[in-house]
């Protein structure tokens, strides 16, 4: 027997409406549904508390075994940062003092340049758990005898990924706690409580903030000579530097502190939880980058957004002709690398280039 379109559809009504009315309890019977979706509810639900509450605690672990607090995050930062200044040296040796200086600018140039922006004393100096870790894990990299942990970190792939995971929760910090959260208890913000941009900016820079100042000065160990150039991050963002700003941008979007949006602030998850939220994504993107292989995790996202708002990877060079020529014509074309007098980048001027007596290449006046 043959069966119509429309008898199929009123048997697939029913088939979805049985289990819908079962669950409600309309055949008499007691559902179980709501009891499993309550478990799987507590049980996501402590999930989350569990991995919010491991985020909220790493902040105050202390290197085990000293009658002093340490920082155990600074510790490891500190180990990474120098093993990584030691094995861009190669077979050259810098001197100490400057090998100190340039490791202490990778390992906290992100958050004290957050605090000049803010005013404020860089927040490892408050207290002497970060320098004191950070003596540790300097002397650990290049004065232990025998050099074992600069060859277990840099020569042992499972203790490279592992601090790399650890460092995830210092980034995590560095966005939130350490940048956005302290813009808004700045003492100088106290009656504005800071900007949308100020925020995204400091969350950014305290995450990577370190690596751009070291790049920009030539502080990595691949030359003693030290020399102000364009931080090649900025010509291509490297990873670090994509996800800091992304997740910094990302965090102010969860919390809205200065509810720009309208959904009010902190109306998905807590403010922990954002915290959370956004150490996360670093462990995403680090295993996407480290384990996976895959070499641009935010590719999509920025190609997407690179259409949308026209904006090209270089920007600039000379424009080609279209509708504005067609509206205008070519009048005025000979002005255009002319700057007036307050234009932007016009501090210099040639005074033959600003009257227009210009000869063209090629011709020599007698």
């Amino acid at each position: 027997m043959m069966v119509s379109p429309r008898m199929w559809g009123i048997l697939l009504a029913v088939c979805a409406m049985v289990p819908l009315a079962s669950s409600q309890g309309w055949f008499g019977g007691a559902s179980a549904t709501p009891k499993t979706e309550t478990r799987e509810l507590e049980m996501y639900e402590a999930v989350a508390e569990n991995f919010t509450n491991f985020f909220l605690t790493a902040e105050n672990w202390r290197i085990p075994g000293l009658p002093v607090f340490a920082s155990f995050l600074d510790l490891v930062l500190t180990l990474d940062t120098c093993a990584s200044y030691r094995r861009h040296q190669g077979s050259k040796k810098h001197p100490w003092l400057q090998v100190l200086f340039a490791c202490m600018i990778g390992t906290f140039g992100g958050t004290t340049a957050t605090a000049v922006f803010l005013g404020e004393t860089p927040g490892w100096l408050h207290a002497g758990s970060s320098p004191i870790a950070f003596a540790i894990g300097f002397w650990m990299i290049f004065c232990c005898p025998g050099d074992l942990p600069y060859k277990m970190l840099t020569r042992q792939r499972w203790v490279e990924l592992l601090f790399g995971y650890i460092n995830s929760i210092s980034c995590g910090h560095a966005i939130t706690s350490w940048g956005q959260d302290n813009v808004l208890n700045n003492v100088h913000l106290e009656r504005c409580g800071g900007s949308g941009p100020l925020m995204v900016l400091c969350g950014t820079v305290a995450g990577c903030g370190g690596g751009i100042l070291a790049a920009w000065m030539h502080m990595g160990g691949a030359t003693e000579d030290w020399a102000f150039s364009t931080p090649p991050v900025l010509k291509s963002p490297s990873i670090t530097v994509r996800t800091a700003f992304m997740t910094s941008l990302i965090y102010y979007m969860i919390r809205n502190p200065h509810s720009y949006f309208g959904y009010g602030t902190d109306a998905f998850v807590s403010h922990n939880h954002a915290k959370a939220i956004i150490w996360l994504i670093w462990l995403i993107i680090l295993t996407g980058a480290e384990l996976l292989r895959v070499a641009e995790p935010w590719q999509p996202l920025t190609s997407f957004l690179g259409k949308v708002l026209q904006c090209p990877a270089l920007l600039g060079g000379a424009p080609e002709d279209g509708i504005y020529e067609k509206l205008f014509g070519q009048a005025g074309k000979e002005h255009v690398h002319v700057d007036a007098i307050l234009a932007g980048f016009g501090f210099k001027k040639d005074k033959q280039k600003a009257q227009g007596l210009t000869k063209p290449e090629g011709k020599k006046t007698k």
